[in-house]
């Protein structure tokens, strides 16, 4: 069951906090503001959920009484990041955030969603970004027009998981490059015996 330190409950299920369409998470903001909660919206890839990501989103929820979290689709990473990523597929990034204690509402970022679609949604009282965020200052400024206030969080964790793919693929190397060179020239002779 998840579990969740804001105004849901620990009874609230997975499909009760995602959250289908920018449409409906605006009606559900606003009715959430209505009575009083101070909303705050954060966005990520949440690839491979690691102890950086938990304690950023617990900062983030110490902003606010609502906690809406905007997670990009596979498709979007993959445009980012390149077709090995994401590790873990976009549903199953979707619970994991589900089960995060601070985690509130949760809405699938898809490629054909507008510029901003989900800022635009949600109209936040508080944004929430990295240090390493790549907005320009014209954008922050352009921002600061939708939403209350923008707060800039340090990364919770000194490695990022693109760093730890990274680092399993430079051990994996490492690992395999000794036994290549051991076995590959046989294989390559016994190709060209074959040929």
């Amino acid at each position: 069951m998840a579990a969740t330190s804001g105004v849901l409950s620990q009874d609230v299920n997975f499909a009760d906090r995602l959250v289908p369409s920018l449409e409906e998470m605006s009606r559900v903001v606003s009715h959430l503001r209505g009575l009083g909660y101070r909303i705050v919206l954060t966005s990520g890839s949440f690839d491979l959920i690691h102890l950086g990501h938990v304690k950023y989103l617990a900062r983030a929820k110490e902003l606010g009484g609502i906690l809406v979290v905007g997670v990009d689709s596979d498709a979007k990473i993959r445009r980012r990041k390149g077709d090995d990523r994401p590790m873990v597929p976009e549903d199953e990034r979707l619970e994991l955030l589900a089960h995060q204690r601070p985690v509130d509402l949760i809405y699938l970022k898809q490629d054909e969603d507008p510029s901003w679609g989900l800022i635009k949604a949600v109209e936040p009282d508080v944004l929430v970004l990295t240090a390493d965020h790549s907005y320009s200052d014209e954008q922050l400024a352009r921002l600061r027009e939708v939403v209350g206030e923008i707060a800039v969080i340090e990364r919770q964790a000194a490695v990022t998981t693109s760093e730890r793919i990274r680092q399993m693929y430079m051990n994996l190397g490492d690992k395999l490059g000794p036994k290549l060179a051991e076995i590959l020239p046989g294989l390559i002779d016994e190709t060209i015996r074959r040929g």
